[in-house]
């Protein structure tokens, strides 16, 4: 049978070494974040505030609650989201990745099917959050107009939803193709 089709670059990233240097990027990146947005809280509004504003009067009065050194925050927000981004991407395409060689290597070719186009949910999620970024940069450049808040209101959800189910299958495939440790069958020397 076929072996379902996965991108080099998920199969790399699917790799211990892959897993284990996403998971890295993704965790220090997201901690570079955090004195950001506390900053941001500390000016009158949480990023999350910033993000689902979805309309214009609600997104220019964050900004203006911010003023200079909530938005330098929010720059700064931006820019590191950016290799979070495609840390959790990456890692999630090579999540499933793994959970599809697994699953080949146990035979159970429709999950591995499954997971090959699962794969691809962690850079859709992760597109949805770039788009969200665009969005968030140009209102904080005075592009205060819709559709920009709205996209960003909208992408949010979108990105949270895909990489929940990246990881839930990611997660349950790779319970499902767990090796079954071999035990020989308890005899007694007596037999």
């Amino acid at each position: 049978m076929k072996k379902a089709p996965l991108p080099r670059l998920f199969v790399l990233a699917g790799t211990k070494r892959g897993l284990w240097s996403l998971a890295a990027l993704t965790l220090l990146s997201g901690a570079a974040m955090l004195p950001a947005m506390r900053t941001m809280a500390d000016h009158g509004a949480s990023l999350i505030a910033f993000e689902s504003a979805g309309s214009v009067s609600r997104s220019q009065e964050i900004v203006t609650e911010w003023g200079s050194a909530g938005k330098a925050a929010m720059w700064w927000q931006l820019a590191l989201d950016t290799p979070f981004l495609i840390g959790y991407g990456l890692f999630l395409a090579g999540a499933c990745a793994a959970v599809a060689r697994r699953a080949r290597a146990t035979g159970r070719l429709r999950l591995e099917r499954a997971a090959a186009v699962m794969a691809w949910l962690g850079p859709l999620a992760a597109a949805a959050d770039f788009l969200q970024n665009v969005a968030l940069a140009l209102v904080l450049t005075g592009h205060v107009t819709q559709p920009w808040p709205r996209i960003s209101a909208t992408a949010g959800p979108t990105t949270t939803r895909l990489a929940v189910a990246a990881a839930l299958f990611a997660v349950g495939g790779a319970i499902a193709t767990r090796r079954r440790r071999a035990s020989a069958p308890a005899t007694s020397e007596a037999e």
